[in-house]
């Protein structure tokens, strides 16, 4: 009941909508390799660097991603990650319980690093690892021991290194157990033989050889350094170190490690230093890169379960022997029940219990149709964030600016990409270096980048949501931006994120003529203000007073319809007969503006016009309700 409890709860957090975005990339990438039966060399899927080589060291993922794929969509990959993570957590307790651990100790921990671990329990090649690493720590005892089966570490390594390049932390616990073995052979001698140390040594070197058993090669080691010291040069999140403000679950299940072993240390009850070892490596890992911290819960539950049964052992030999049972099944309904928290608040946001397909909510599509029917996705600069998801989109046919495959683009490109500020003439002259011609920034709102683009060079051709779309002012682009420009640029600041600036008049290169810039700034001003129309007024009028001729016949009509509108509720007949009577002019048959017209003339007494003017709606609207009406207010006019 313990351990099917505990399946349920690791299965609760892993069915949910698939919102990890590099795995589009890694989609995208095993596709490529099924295609050409070969795993690519160099950077295929951007424009900025294709030549830049790429070592792709977890090409086998990326194969049984598009596998998967290929039978059942997004749905079989979410199922085939959540067999992986569900396995993962049932041979971790099978160890523990090897190990000497507790039914409901073994479950209870194990539920709790699954809790800590939830953020990195997606569709990602890392998961591997986390098997991995319960396989290799599985597989120590047999290699203290001196059995034969000690030595399929080496395969295990060989083929997890082809599914992520985390494989590096096989042989680093390998050794570090092997370390521990020989502390404890200087303290005791009598805990550990040459031979054990020795088994220890070479299993750790060849482990390490067995990394190299890839496509990549020895490329695998350049593919790790790549990562040390990236977050100085491109703050990605998951390479930042451990802190408070982010990480509270992780450093709490830190903090009562901590207490477990401090109080066991107290009543003389200590880890061996080859199970020590290799939790407080990964915790100094996890310390540096947070990406480590699932790595190192794990592992450390494998280490705080043995202890906290041998513990409780000295307070619950009485009970447990007449209420082990109770206690088990009280676990596993315990932890089902809260399996199903994760359900509700699906049902809350998607409508369903069981909802593993694509998540569509956060991605582009809007701005992405918008630039596929306007041709602007050739030399499209895109933010890192979104790379992945572009490439799966739309490669071969478009190629990307970047993409989070961090190796495949060279350091002083991240240096680039990691500066946190930079003049709009620096950044014109880089997007100038790369042939940039059109851009998509998504998550506008916190996106300092957004604020680089020059009006003068760039005009914004799409704003929705927390996307935006620019557009190159280069003469293929100019009917473009003729017909959706947005009069407005940006600003950025660290404490209130990026803010909309309105564009008072037309950058000089601008085709759009200065009577639309006006209605369409009045839009903008209408859609900032929320409601208070003041500044929107304003434009409006300014576009209304050009020369005729001026303004498109279609928006001329409907923004004199609305400002009629606007100065009728405010008593203001006159002004609004002038301009009902000017959008008519345009468009004679608007039942709407022609119901606001006869209105506003019955206002002015001039019931006459109005009856007449009643009738013509009667005609155009015949067999409706507004017809029925406008006929009875016409005999009713007739009358008086």
């Amino acid at each position: 009941m313990a351990l099917l409890g505990l399946v349920l709860f690791v299965a609760g957090l892993c069915l949910a909508p698939l919102q990890e975005t590099d795995l589009f990339f890694r989609l995208a990438n095993g596709q490529e390799i099924l295609r050409t039966g070969h795993v690519p060399g160099r950077n295929l899927f951007s424009f900025t660097f294709p030549d830049q080589p790429y070592l792709d060291s977890a090409w086998l993922f990326d194969v049984a991603v598009a596998g998967l794929y290929r039978l059942g969509g997004f749905p079989a990959v979410v199922m085939g990650k959540t067999a992986i993570v569900v396995a993962t957590f049932v041979a971790a307790y099978l160890l523990l319980r090897r190990l000497g651990a507790g039914r409901v100790i073994a479950a209870l921990v194990l539920a709790a690093a699954a809790f800590c671990m939830r953020e990195r329990l997606v569709e990602r090649p890392h998961v591997v690892s986390l098997l991995g690493e319960v396989v290799v720590l599985a597989l120590l005892p047999a290699l203290q021991d001196g059995r034969r089966k000690a030595w399929l570490l080496v395969p295990v390594v060989a083929l997890w290194a082809n599914l992520h390049a985390g494989a590096f932390v096989g042989p680093l616990l390998v050794a570090l157990a092997g370390l521990g073995v020989l502390l404890e052979g200087i303290i005791a001698p009598s805990l550990a033989s040459r031979r054990t140390i020795f088994n220890h040594a070479l299993a750790a070197v060849l482990c390490a050889a067995a990394l190299l058993a890839t496509p990549v090669g020895s490329g695998i080691f350049r593919y790790l350094s790549f990562h040390i010291d990236i977050f100085a040069i491109h703050p990605v999140d998951e390479f930042r170190p451990s802190a408070w403000h982010s990480d509270v679950p992780l450093l709490i299940y830190a903090a009562a490690l901590a207490l477990v072993l401090g109080v066991g240390a107290a009543l003389r009850v200590r880890p061996r230093a080859c199970a020590f070892l290799p939790v407080l490596g990964l915790a100094l890992l996890a310390g540096r890169h947070v990406r480590f911290g699932a790595d190192f819960v794990l592992v450390a539950a494998i280490l705080a379960a043995p202890l906290l049964t041998t513990l409780g052992a000295r307070w619950t030999t009485r009970i447990a022997p007449a209420y082990g049972a109770q206690f088990q099944r009280a676990t596993g309904a315990l932890l089902a029940l809260l399996a199903f928290v994760p359900r509700v608040a699906e049902v809350e946001r998607h409508g369903g219990w069981l909802d593993v397909d694509l998540d569509r909510t956060n991605l582009p599509w809007a701005a992405l149709a918008f630039v596929d029917q306007h041709g602007l996705r050739e030399r499209m600069y895109n933010d890192f964030e979104t790379g992945a998801f572009l490439i799966w989109q739309g490669y071969p046919r478009y190629r990307v600016f970047v993409d989070p495959r961090l190796p495949a683009y060279p350091r002083e490109f991240h240096q680039l990409l990691g500066r946190s500020e930079m003049t709009r003439a620096e950044w014109t002259r880089t997007m100038d270096h790369f042939g940039v011609t059109s851009a998509l920034l998504d998550y506008a709102g916190v996106n300092r980048r957004v604020a680089w683009w020059d009006p003068a060079e760039w005009a914004l051709v799409f704003r929705a949501q927390d996307t935006r779309v620019f557009a190159r002012r280069l003469p293929a682009a100019r009917d473009v931006i003729a017909r959706y420009e947005i009069p407005a640029s940006f600003t950025f600041t660290a404490d209130e994120g990026s803010a909309t600036v309105p564009l008072d008049m037309p950058p000089a290169a601008s085709p759009v003529p200065l009577c639309e810039w006006q209605l369409r700034l009045g839009d903008l001003y209408f859609d900032l203000d929320h409601g208070h129309d003041q500044r929107a007024l304003v434009a409006y009028r300014q576009a209304l007073a050009a020369p005729a001729g001026c303004l498109a016949p279609e928006r001329e009509a409907a923004t004199c319809a609305w400002l009629g509108a606007i100065d009728r509720a405010a008593g203001r007949t006159a002004q609004a007969l002038a301009l009902f009577d000017r959008s008519l002019a345009i468009a004679p048959d608007d039942t709407a503006v022609l119901t606001n017209r006869a209105l506003v003339l019955e206002a002015l007494a001039r019931t006459g016009e109005a009856a007449q003017v009643w009738s013509r709606i009667a005609a155009l609207a015949a067999g409706s309700p507004l017809g029925e009406r406008a006929r009875g207010r016409e005999r009713s006019l007739t009358r008086e």
